[in-house]
């Protein structure tokens, strides 16, 4: 066992009282979300996220989206220390924000990337969307390989990894309705903070720099 496990206890009370007080703490089943929590997880991230630097006229920050995240990393943190006092929020509550939260999510960067996709394929043709796909894949496939054979990590963990590494959420919501179980999201969540931090820094620059 590890620290934020949860175990299961089924029996009478007594035996039950007595055996949460052998193994840790008590996460009971609530309705009640804490939105103190929630809401001081979202402002601290976004205030941590919008500064940024100008440098040589290129605009160098973390970007909002990344400072949340960082904010929900360790709010998430906080609640494996402190579950019995920390950051309650019950399973349709979070099933309820991540359903509407990834739909509303694809739904906007199709909407974005709808006209820019398509005035692509009109100038590039299909060299353009091979190149891409090419650039993906490979990348994945060494990501994969590399993971399994010489990092030795469990597969779901890993698959979870490179869906944060391409900051690809319904890929990760796809994985875990495959698996019936939310274990890639522990890798995803560092590969997803790690993989917009240099998006966010690095990818202004380069960009900048082949202007």
């Amino acid at each position: 066992m590890h620290r934020g496990d949860v175990l299961p206890l089924v029996g009478s009370a007594a035996s039950t009282a007595r055996s949460i007080e052998a193994i840790g703490v008590a996460d009971r089943v609530t309705d009640v979300t804490d939105m103190m929590v929630v809401a001081t997880g979202i402002v601290a991230g976004a205030l941590i996220g919008l500064p940024a630097l100008h440098i040589g006229g290129v605009e160098i920050g973390l970007s909002l989206p990344v400072g949340v995240l960082l904010g929900g990393l360790v709010c998430g943190w906080l609640r494996s220390v402190r579950p019995s006092l920390f950051g309650r929020v019950p399973g349709p509550t979070l099933w309820s924000v991540e359903s509407i939260g990834l739909a509303g999510f694809v739904a906007v960067v199709g909407r974005n990337a709808g006209p820019d996709f398509v005035q692509g394929l009109k100038e590039s043709g299909l060299s353009l969307l091979l190149a891409g796909t090419l650039t993906v894949s490979i990348a994945l496939l060494i990501g994969v390989l590399v993971g399994r054979w010489i990092f030795k990590m469990h597969p779901g963990v890993l698959l979870g990894v490179c869906a944060g590494a391409c900051t690809a959420t319904p890929a990760l919501a796809a994985i875990q309705e495959a698996a019936k179980s939310t274990v890639p999201s522990m890798g995803y969540g560092v590969a997803y903070a790690v993989g917009n931090v240099f998006l966010a820094i690095w990818g202004t620059v380069i960009v900048a720099l082949m202007a």
